[in-house]
């Protein structure tokens, strides 16, 4: 999927779309989606890359694809937890490909204001190889799949078991600066 997406998108945004849980599937329906802010989101990634702007569309998200030959990218987001003083929430971002729509997923946190670069949300990167044996273990127990490629992705089966996993793996991180520092520079 990385390979396929980074053809498919510019570096701004690949590093949290190349994330190891994928789906074929939505696994936010609109019912469970949320919109973290009335308008606009801006992410900032990578620091030599541009800043997206996120436009509030239906129950998620747009980020216009910067040539027309690309795909528009859709991000829909749902609450996780509240860790530190603020939400944190899954973020799904679905690229059209030639076989359908390819989900990813990370998490992100709105910041209480705009950073240096103009950012009101931040995203951290999720990865399957993070995860210890026991998680894997269980998570393979509950119906999710582990592909191992270049990159080892985790296809979870319902939203209920991503965030099942994703808490039982980050909990403690999810409340400190550092942990999220950490995941962004994976990015």
């Amino acid at each position: 999927m990385m390979s396929l997406l980074r053809r498919l998108w510019p570096a701004a945004l690949l590093p949290f779309l190349a994330g190891c849980f994928v789906s074929e599937e939505s696994l936010i329906e609109a019912e469970a989606a949320v919109l973290p802010a009335e308008d606009e989101i801006i992410v900032c990634l990578a620091a030599d890359d541009p800043c997206l702007t996120l436009q509030r569309q239906d129950d998620g998200y747009l980020a216009e694809a910067p040539n027309p030959e690309e795909e528009d990218l859709l991000v829909r987001f749902a609450p996780l937890i509240q860790a530190g003083g603020r939400q944190v929430f899954i973020a799904e971002a679905g690229l059209q490909t030639e076989d359908g729509i390819a989900y990813t997923y990370g998490l992100a946190r709105r910041l209480p204001a705009p950073d240096e670069r103009g950012a009101t949300m931040q995203i951290a990167a999720l990865d399957c190889e993070e995860l210890d044996d026991a998680v894997l273990g269980q998570f393979e127990a509950e119906g999710g799949t582990i592909g191992a490629g270049k990159v080892t992705e985790c296809q979870p089966v319902s939203l209920d078991q991503l965030k099942e996993t994703l808490l039982t793996a980050h909990r403690a991180g999810l409340a400190t600066d550092a942990w999220w520092q950490a995941h962004a520079e994976d990015l």
